[in-house]
């Protein structure tokens, strides 16, 4: 997962699981899966599907994603990580500076 892009976790019935209905909602929105990784979950039939995409800008997709009823789990952007560590960073600054 080195690529720059976004990580997007879809959860979904085992018997739904087709990765060519994934890359074509992907590719709609002019994107790329770079790769993808599947969780089994032994005590039901769901499995989390996570994609990695070559895209940082994923709200379009995400938002295909729904209109097509699949369950978006969780998303990871490379701007909301940096900038969740950047208010961290400055809130440890203030308080460093009282």
């Amino acid at each position: 997962f080195m690529e720059p892009g976004a990580v997007i976790v879809l959860e979904m019935s085992k018997r739904d699981y087709s990765l060519s209905e994934l890359s074509r909602i992907v590719e709609s929105e002019h994107a790329k899966i770079l790769s993808s990784y599947i969780t089994t979950n032994l005590d039901s039939e769901r499995i989390d599907v996570t994609i990695k995409i070559n895209r940082q800008e994923i709200s379009r997709i995400l938002a295909s994603f729904e209109r097509f009823e699949y369950q978006v789990k969780a998303s990871f952007q490379e701007g909301d990580f940096y900038d969740s560590l950047r208010d961290r960073y400055d809130s440890l600054i203030t308080y460093l500076n009282v």
